[in-house]
């Protein structure tokens, strides 16, 4: 087979191969989550085998020992907590939305409509629905079967992931296994370090924001601390939603420290959560992510946008490391034809 049949070949089995992965895309979640699992702690790995002569299998033992003592710790920590919030705010929220419903025929016949649409929004959300024996069982299985899944794939993601990476570039052509290091590197840069600054900045942000809100007296401080956090992993959309968030459960539960009215509780939190965010986009987020994808905010939110079309929250979680990736593969590809054309071009 010449090599542009093999070219031609690889490229067919690549459309392939991604074709195949977006009409499974259902079935393929634990393994995505799995591999990304594996490509943040993978230095970890590294790290206590090639410095610390620990066999792989026993780094990654050790490492799956570690974050479920953490999980279980932080659950016997926060997770009563969570809860009782979770179940004060759903019934304050019910509440409000219940005595807004009263005020409604005061407003302009132009408003009630959507007003109304919103209330009855937020009091369908907030019912508890118990599902039946016959249609909870499949789904509870079906969560399980995809955690053994996500376990067992990243087990064996982080025990042979380098192995996995030498098999691959032996399959690429000796002429172009240079570029491909190359390209591969750069990848690497991206993926690694946004996916690690995202872990980081998510953690950063609900310590700051829970030592905040606390201070003030803003009720429910943990769970909009949390939420906050999580929403920094959808750019631009996230904050700006958790911002809304925080400042009207703030204004509904009326609660805080200073005697303020809800107008003044709200606006403190909207300064509070302003502040974090500038002090996060000038100090923390140069430091962390160091330009990393360098994608126009408007590229974001249509690769945010588009991801959740194309596979829900998946999508939405993937969509800038993925924007980011093929901005460096069409770059790398577009400089490498032009210096392919000017090496053609000095010949002649």
């Amino acid at each position: 087979m010449s090599l542009r049949l093999k070219f031609l070949f690889f490229i067919a089995v690549g459309i392939l191969f991604i074709w195949f992965l977006y009409i499974q895309k259902a079935i393929i979640t634990p393994f995505i989550f799995a591999a990304i699992f594996a490509y943040v702690f993978n230095p970890v790995v590294n790290f206590c085998n090639k410095r610390a002569k620990i066999p792989r299998t026993v780094s990654v033992i050790v490492i799956y020992l570690l974050i479920i003592s953490t999980v279980i710790a932080s659950g016997f920590i926060f997770s009563k907590r969570v809860i009782d919030e979770s179940a004060a705010l759903q019934s304050h929220i019910t509440q409000f939305a219940k005595s807004a419903k009263s005020q409604i025929n005061s407003l302009p016949d132009f408003v009630r409509p959507t007003v109304e649409d919103s209330l009855a929004s937020i009091t369908s959300s907030n019912k508890i629905i118990y599902p039946s024996v016959y249609s909870f069982l499949p789904q509870a299985f079906s969560r399980i079967i995809g955690f053994v899944l996500f376990m067992f794939a990243a087990f064996y993601f982080l025990k042979e992931g380098n192995t996995m990476y030498n098999k691959f570039l032996n399959w690429i052509p000796h002429r172009y296994k240079l570029e491909m290091e190359i390209l591969l590197k750069r990848i690497n840069i991206v993926l690694g370090g946004y996916l690690r600054g995202i872990i980081f900045l998510v953690i950063l942000v609900s310590i700051i924001l829970f030592i905040c809100l606390s201070a003030i007296g803003v009720k429910y401080a943990l769970i909009l601390a949390i939420f906050t956090g999580f929403a920094e992993i959808v750019p631009i959309i996230g904050p700006i939603l958790a911002t809304i968030v925080a400042a009207s459960v703030a204004y509904i539960s009326g609660t805080n420290n200073f005697g303020w009215d809800p107008t003044q509780t709200a606006l403190a939190v909207v300064i509070i959560y302003f502040v974090v965010r500038q002090v996060q986009d000038y100090f923390v987020n140069p430091q962390v992510f160091g330009k990393i994808t360098k994608l126009h905010p408007l590229v974001i939110l249509f690769a945010v946008l588009a991801g959740e079309h194309t596979a829900g929250i998946t999508g939405l979680l993937l969509a800038v490391p993925i924007a980011g990736v093929l901005k460096i593969v069409f770059e790398y590809t577009f400089d490498f034809i032009s210096d392919k054309e000017i090496e053609e071009k000095y010949k002649k």
